[in-house]
């Protein structure tokens, strides 16, 4: 039987759409063929579809039919607003943020984010050439889209309250500023999560204070992140051992995947079918549209400048876990490197 779920595989040759039949995932077909696809949104209930290549951002209006490059510019970072999919942010490199309100037709800098003080500004920076920061992720918090959060690599993070008029540097407390993913909690909005290529980090204070969660996560280099909400919210992460270059050893990114059942406080690597350590890094995580005990994660040969050692094959795989993470299977495998992971319902 055909399920009302769709998943899309960012490569470096399309995205591919993926449509769940008989607990299968087979290839539907494959939009973009040809092209770098480095980010991708499909938003529920809509013909809209956004996806980030090197040359900036493309906007489809009819199911990926057909394209329009919207936006051309040095694209990091491509988010929509969860609550309103006609609205639409480009994070950039080196740091600026631009918004569309009109499904990318028409774009405006939120220049108040790139006029931070001297001293915010000058920690933005990037370890390779050209060495400048760049908003690595963003965060829109689900119950209120005025309050905006900025991960910058290398740079720190920053909040809004104001729908990015004016911008507040929350970094402090943060002790390696090489920072990856932000996020709210699903219910309690004030508890927010930042993690680095070093550690997690809990915020009860919308970003302030943070204190490092330093209960059960084992690996430090934070990679992604995703929410199950109800009665009994589960937070799941995936990070690796070590930033890329160590990837190079025998065991490769040594991966983990681990939960927390208690508001972000402690967290364990989770088993279940799953191995030990993964090799290949983790680059993607969601939760399912449909039901809200499925989770999915994505590990991938890396596609950047580095390699993965330990007898890792080109590719990447998809993980599931229909428990909330208590058990998980591998429910496809793709034999060119992934970029992104998402899933949604047709």
């Amino acid at each position: 039987m055909t399920s009302q779920r769709l998943m899309y595989l960012g490569t470096a040759d399309g995205v591919l759409e993926l449509r769940e039949a008989d607990g299968r995932w087979e290839h539907e077909r494959t939009l973009l063929p040809g092209k770098h696809v480095q980010a991708f949104v499909a938003p529920e209930g809509t013909s809209l579809m956004y996806a980030k290549l090197r040359d900036g951002i493309y906007t489809s209006s009819d199911r990926g039919a057909s394209w329009d490059h919207a936006f051309a510019g040095s694209v990091y970072y491509l988010h929509v607003d969860p609550s309103n999919p006609s609205t639409v942010y480009a994070g950039m490199e080196p740091v600026a943020l631009f918004r569309s309100q009109d499904c990318g037709d028409s774009w405006v800098e939120l220049t108040s984010l790139r006029r931070q003080p001297d001293a915010a500004r000058d920690k933005w920076w990037f370890p390779q050439y050209p060495y400048d920061g760049h908003v690595k992720s963003m965060h829109i918090e689900p119950h209120d889209s005025r309050r905006i959060y900025v991960a910058i690599e290398h740079g720190g993070f920053l909040r809004s309250d104001d729908f990015g008029v004016s911008w507040e540097d929350i970094t402090d407390g943060i002790e390696y500023i090489d920072c990856h993913i932000v996020h709210s909690h699903p219910t309690r909005e004030n508890v927010v999560f930042g993690g680095t290529a070093r550690a997690l980090y809990r915020s009860e204070d919308y970003g302030r204070d943070w204190v490092q969660v330093e209960s059960g996560i084992t690996r430090d280099d934070v990679v992604a992140f995703a929410v199950l909400g109800g009665e009994r919210p589960a937070l799941f992460l995936t990070a690796t051992k070590g930033s890329p270059p160590s990837w190079l050893r025998p065991t490769g990114a040594e991966s983990g995947v681990f939960r927390s059942l208690d508001d972000g406080v402690s967290w364990h690597q989770l088993e279940g079918g799953l191995p030990e350590m993964i090799v290949r890094p983790t680059n993607g995580m969601c939760a399912d549209p449909v039901d809200g005990d499925r989770v999915y994660f994505s590990a991938s040969e890396f596609m950047g400048n580095y390699a993965v050692a330990g007898g890792a094959v080109k590719g990447g795989e998809i993980w599931m876990s229909p428990d909330r993470g208590d058990s998980w299977s591998c429910v496809h495998q793709e034999p060119k490197p992934i970029q992104l992971l998402a899933v949604t319902r047709n």
